[in-house]
């Protein structure tokens, strides 16, 4: 019986049978990755991509959405290995990890471990050295690659949002300002850092508070809508000053010298760098904390509680990253009150929040 003859095949046509296995293998959906992402992922030329592409398009492995490289897998094509429930996790940076401070780098890392040992996916891509366009398709390539299920920017820009945006997933961002209602905001709430804070403060008698923001070129318009919200509810004065001036000794002490004329008897520093320009301040004009006025960090660092005297702050820790993430992927929404209970819990009752400053 003679031996079988086979075909051999064109470079085109083992690159179709590839991309069409991974398409089945992998679970692809969505849009395609362009040709260059392809061309450079499969070390092939261009035109060896386009004509793979065609012959994938012929087989109806792919079709067009119509436009310019709008290819995108056919319906019923695409398998999945996914389990239900399965969460798959792509976190996509401008930065590297280590360009983040270590509560944010460490829990990510600790984020990680514990998705991974849950079953469940997770992926940390820098991007840091791509902008603009280059930013966006590779955004686009990750998502194709990994499918999440959900997908946290770490200070994103709008092109990095563009590569994510187009894809059905959960989005969620840290040290971003985007705006855009698919967007849930981890990382600071101030609004429930105030409320923390001010829930403390109320029980030694305090009833008026300033908040300094200086230095902000973005506003924070949902944390401020917060901040009201509980000055309302606690039933307080809660003046707030937010202004793009620098953030020196000068700019710090005019603002403390208007509001302390006002009757502030506590001062809710957003960051631990907000307050060391302060701290001249207080020296200058004879004033001490807590006698004079009390003094509290916002987020506050493991310094905080070395000064002397010590800082009442919400310590940035790991696990708040990990359980507000977790939050999130869990409840599929962004949970105030579940985020209240994060930052409750590193509470650090400092020496600085005294008691109410006291009238003849």
């Amino acid at each position: 019986m003679p031996a079988a003859k086979f075909e051999k095949k064109a470079v085109f046509e083992l690159l179709a049978d590839g991309i069409e296995a991974q398409i089945r293998q992998e679970g692809w959906k969505g849009l395609l990755p362009s040709g260059r992402d392809l061309a450079n992922q499969h070390k092939v030329s261009l035109p060896t991509v386009q004509k793979a592409i065609a012959l994938l398009i012929e087989r109806k492995v792919l079709v067009s959405r119509g436009g310019k490289r709008r290819l995108e897998v056919a319906p019923g094509i695409s398998g999945s290995r996914r389990a239900s429930g399965h969460h798959e996790v792509l976190v996509l940076s401008t930065k590297p990890l280590s360009g983040f401070d270590s509560s944010s780098s460490l829990g990510l890392q600790k984020l990680g471990e514990e998705l991974k040992a849950k079953g469940d996916g997770f992926r940390f891509v820098d991007l840091g050295h791509l902008q603009g366009v280059d930013l966006r398709k590779a955004a686009h390539a990750e998502m194709v690659k990994s499918r999440p299920t959900h997908c946290i920017l770490m200070a994103p820009d709008a092109h990095l949002f563009a590569g994510v945006s187009r894809h059905r997933v959960k989005i969620a961002s840290m040290y971003g300002n985007l705006r855009s209602k698919r967007i849930v905001k981890l990382g600071i709430q101030y609004g429930a850092l105030v409320d923390v804070a001010v829930k403390e403060l109320i029980s030694l008698g305090h009833r008026r508070f300033f908040i300094p923001f200086l230095g902000r070129k973005v506003k924070l318009t949902k944390s401020l809508a917060n901040i009201a919200r509980v000055a309302k509810e606690r039933g307080v004065v809660i003046d707030v000053r937010f202004t793009s001036r620098e953030l020196t000794t000068e700019s710090m002490g005019a603002l403390l010298d208007s509001a302390l004329a006002k009757g502030a008897t506590a001062v809710l520093f957003p960051q631990w760098t907000d307050f060391m320009p302060a701290i001249s301040y207080f020296a200058r004009r004879d004033l001490e904390f807590p006698r004079d006025v009390s003094v509290v960090s916002l987020i506050g660092t493991v310094h905080s509680s070395q000064f002397s005297p010590p800082i009442a702050c919400c310590l940035s820790l790991p696990e708040c990253v990990v359980q507000q993430v977790d939050i999130w992927i869990r409840a599929d929404v962004q949970d105030l009150g579940a985020f209240d209970a994060v930052f409750a819990h590193t509470w650090q009752q400092g020496a600085s929040i005294g008691p109410a400053k006291q009238k003849g």
